[in-house]
């Protein structure tokens, strides 16, 4: 069954993994499950992303269009991804932020990584971690989780209750650091040191050169990746922003003009900041909507679908 469409929209891609790789993050996607997403779609409907661009200021974008975008800038998507994309001659959009240093890395991403390698599975590993914070049931017959569960599950059906519950606990019940703290703690006690795992996670300034060169676009997605875009304040989110539209500027010696929320959290002081940008083109992680309103708000709005979706198509 080939892949509809009703609305023009990206492809949201994070994580990829080698076909032998037996335990991986929820959602990693292989070559051969990249190939299946093009073939599903029809390469000639898949938009690169100066077309996206030169449609949408033109209005003349199809519900039929597709473009591909690949969130976090994570190496692994050019180690497994690129090579796919130039067989077929796709170019895409690339959203990076800028906590990629070794001394200042995006830990919720190797903590994605060992919860699978020392747990083999997520269910595995959040018993074990509910069980290691002791933490109070209450907190989940609370509203305040009730509100958080049913809006994810609306807009990310294929979540589990358990990972939803993980999910709460980082990005509303604990501060950032209080939650990096404890998870990293409770690695140790496995004997598992998280700075280790930062070697080759993420794509470099000769990488984001390299993608630039071959035709693709590079994008803000803020310069920390903050679990909850929309908690800060608005001086916060415009710091957010500034910094990672300085740093891309920096590297790639051209204004960057697209964008993509991350953690698909934001509102109406993200909006106000990145059109202070004069950033053209954004993007949200999901297809949905709220009764009676567009699919598409705003060119920095466009919704995305994502592959754990597609690829449950027969």
């Amino acid at each position: 069954m080939a892949y509809q469409s009703k609305f023009p929209h990206g492809i949201m891609f994070h994580r990829f993994k080698n076909e032998k790789d037996q335990n991986s993050a929820n959602g990693t996607l292989t070559s051969k499950n990249l190939t299946k997403i093009i073939n599903l779609i029809g390469r000639k409907r898949i938009l690169g992303p100066k077309e996206w661009i030169q449609r949408m200021d033109s209005g003349n974008l199809l519900n039929k269009d597709v473009c591909f975008t690949f969130d976090d800038g994570l190496k692994s998507q050019i180690k497994i991804a690129l090579p796919i994309l130039e067989k077929f001659n796709i170019k895409a959009f690339w959203f990076v932020h800028c906590k990629t240093l070794p001394n200042n890395f995006d830990k919720n991403e190797i903590f994605s990584f060992l919860i699978v390698k020392k747990f083999k599975n997520f269910t595995n590993f959040a018993y074990n971690f509910l069980d290691y914070i002791k933490i109070n049931k209450n907190v989940f017959n609370s509203q305040k989780f009730n509100d958080y569960y049913n809006e994810e599950k609306k807009l990310y059906k294929f979540h589990s209750k358990i990972e939803l519950k993980y999910k709460f606990l980082r990005d509303i019940y604990y501060s950032r650091k209080k939650f990096e703290s404890t998870m990293e703690n409770f690695f140790k006690k496995y004997g598992i040191n998280v700075n280790k795992f930062y070697k080759n996670t993420w794509l470099d300034k000769k990488d984001l050169i390299k993608l630039d060169k071959k035709g693709h676009v590079i994008g803000l997605h803020s310069y920390s990746h903050p679990y909850r875009m929309k908690s800060l304040s608005e001086k916060e989110q415009k710091n957010e922003y500034n910094k990672n539209f300085k740093y891309l500027k920096s590297v790639l010696k051209k204004k960057p003009f697209a964008m993509s929320h991350p953690l698909d959290s934001y509102n109406d002081f993200s909006l106000k900041i990145l059109k202070k940008l004069k950033i053209k083109c954004g993007f949200r992680s999901h297809t949905k909507t709220s009764k009676g309103s567009r699919i598409n708000p705003s060119f920095l709005e466009f919704a995305r679908e994502d592959p754990s979706n597609m690829l449950k198509l027969k």
